[in-house]
């Protein structure tokens, strides 16, 4: 998404801010909202502070409770508290919670969408943003006609057309019955690695539908495998042969690891934070590698939480991939109290987060992958082809 990044910034500016100022005496307050515990507590700590303290701004704990509402599937809780978050304040949080709501909700996710499309305080960008998003739903709830007047104006308005809304564009058009015109740029998006499942699908229906009689499978195949082999070369120019620091973490029950501890396999050091905007998007995929490797003894992986901005990270980290449905194997970087830095990140040079190193069995650094990787289905493309050349 073209506007993604760019939010995922403002995102993790104001989280950044929000740590530099000074603490309000209600704080620790706050603080227990990101912990696991009862929603029905959570509603009571933010209503209690909304009501004493009516002047402040606590849309950020909003965004905690609708996160959390989500996830426990309750949609009705969920726009509720939405809807309470500044309307300025909302196009940062509205991907997450649509995404979220689609999984299980699509007309609530609907509903979404609809609703912050009318929003008139949105800019012209914005607005192309949630019309990109709203198309995305309709293809979901089967209502291609909506989806593609949807994507449609979004991308005729769009000062830059990236590839991704290109891809999605053409999709939309083929789904709803313009095969000839949508065929070969769907072509180009499996040629440059844009195509999910679903465009791939669609892509052999218009073949079909273009070239009655031929094999569908055999052409999609033909593209893939010439798509994979420019990709890997790609891949293959990044690789890198670097020793690897003898660095030191600790697990969630205080077990300490070092990269001798894994000669033999494959490790991939994931480092981030809980108040990292673009850390927290890239871990969906990352628990899309992991499922993907679980059965895979020789490639290890390690989420390592560095950087913190506050006194006791662990419960704050632990408790985020809980309540986001996430289980991937935790590791604490915490700062040495003498140097007061993070010494694992440290060690490898780490200037921003996150920061991902792939490592393989002999202790070198195969490849390093710094930033967001998105969207998802390309993020574990990208690190399984790096793993596997790792090997």
């Amino acid at each position: 998404m073209k506007k993604i990044v760019l939010l995922l910034a403002i995102l993790a500016i104001g989280e950044s801010a929000f740590t530099q100022q000074a603490k309000p005496p209600y704080q620790a307050s706050l603080d227990s909202m990101k912990l696991f515990i009862d929603l029905s507590k959570k509603e009571d700590i933010l209503n209690r502070l909304v009501k004493a303290h009516p002047n402040e701004s606590f849309d950020q704990y909003r965004a905690i409770l609708v996160d959390n509402f989500v996830v426990a599937k309750n949609s009705e809780k969920a726009l509720y508290y939405f809807n309470q978050i500044q309307e300025t304040a909302r196009i940062m949080y509205v991907e997450n919670v649509t995404t979220g709501l689609m999984a299980y909700d699509l007309k609530a996710a609907e509903t979404l969408v609809k609703q912050e499309l009318n929003n008139s305080t949105n800019a012209k960008e914005e607005r192309l943003y949630l019309l990109q998003l709203y198309s995305q739903v309709a293809d979901k709830l089967g209502d291609h006609e909506k989806a593609f007047a949807a994507i449609k104006e979004c991308y005729e308005q769009a000062s830059k057309k990236s590839a991704g809304l290109t891809a999605q564009y053409y999709y939309l058009m083929s789904k709803s019955g313009r095969y000839q015109e949508a065929l070969p740029e769907l072509e180009k998006a499996v040629l440059s690695g844009l195509a999910n499942d679903d465009v791939k699908t669609e892509l052999k229906n218009a073949y079909v539908r273009v070239h009655p009689g031929k094999d569908a499978n055999a052409y999609l195949h033909a593209l893939t495998k010439q798509f994979d082999d420019k990709y890997k070369a790609e891949i293959a120019a990044k690789m890198l042969s670097e020793q690897a620091p003898e660095f030191k973490v600790k697990d969630i029950n205080g077990k300490e690891v070092s990269l001798s501890d894994f000669k033999g396999k494959t490790i991939v050091l994931d480092f981030w934070a809980t108040w990292c905007g673009p850390c927290k998007k890239s871990l969906p995929a990352m628990q899309m590698m992991v499922n993907k490797y679980k059965n895979d003894p020789t490639v290890k992986f390690l989420f390592i939480h560095t950087w913190e901005t506050v006194p006791n990270p662990k419960p704050d980290a632990v408790n985020y991939l809980l309540t986001h449905n996430l289980d991937l194997p935790l590791y604490m970087d915490t700062k040495d109290p003498v140097t007061k830095k993070n010494p694992a990140v440290s060690s490898f040079g780490v200037s921003g987060i996150p920061a991902k190193f792939i490592i393989d069995g002999n202790g070198k650094i195969r490849f390093k992958e710094l930033g967001l990787l998105w969207p998802n289905e390309v993020a574990v493309r990208q690190l399984s082809t790096m793993i596997e050349m790792s090997r």
